[in-house]
Parts: structure tokens; C-alpha cells; sequence
């Protein structure tokens, strides 16, 4: 006969009798050898979406003179990943370039 644990039995009877009373709606207990699937409580957070509008200099490239200003809206997990994805999308006509982004509003 193989030997058990201390409480194993215990366990094993409270957990049947849990699922008995409850009509079966009881998840089965993990084997005391496994580790628990439910992640430290200093990794669960709530993700905030950030976002940005971004101003850059339009240049045209040919004579180098700056044609105008454009703006971009973007969104991110971070302050940075959002300035970056509204610096994406700001429009750039071809033969020409952005230049000097810059942040106008962060929320």
C-alpha cells in the first residue's frame, strides 16, 4: 500500500463533500506538488491606453524650406509608445519630410 501525505484524505473527502453539497460546481483542488495557476498579485495591474497629438515641420525636399506644419493623433501602453505612434502617423507628402515632432498633448 502506497503512503499519503498527512491531510491528503482530509482534503480529498472536504473537497468531495464541497462538490456534493454544491451540485458539482466546484473546480478540483491542484495536488499539493503543483504550483498554483493564479499569477503573483505584483503582476496583475490595469493597462492604461495613453494618448498623443504630435505637431512636426513639413520640409520640402528640394530646397529645403519648411512648407508647413502637420498634426497625428496615436495611442500606446506608455507615454513613449504613444508620442511614437502619433509621430507615425503624421502625413508626409511625397518629396518632402517631417521634421522637429514634438508632443502638443499627452492624456
Amino acid at each position: 500500500m502506497k503512503k499519503t501525505k498527512p491531510g491528503t484524505l482530509r482534503r480529498t473527502l472536504a473537497v468531495s463533500a464541497m462538490t456534493i453539497a454544491l451540485g458539482g460546481l466546484v473546480a478540483p483542488v491542484a495536488s499539493a506538488g503543483t504550483a498554483s495557476a493564479a499569477p503573483p498579485a505584483a503582476e496583475v495591474g490595469v493597462l492604461k491606453t495613453w494618448h498623443a497629438t504630435v505637431q512636426c515641420q513639413i520640409v520640402r525636399i528640394s530646397d529645403n524650406n519648411v512648407v508647413g506644419y502637420d498634426r497625428a493623433d496615436g495611442s500606446g501602453n506608455s507615454k513613449d509608445a504613444a508620442i511614437k505612434d502619433a509621430k507615425r502617423n503624421v502625413p508626409v507628402p511625397a518629396g518632402h519630410y517631417k521634421r522637429h515632432c514634438d508632443a502638443k498633448r499627452v492624456w
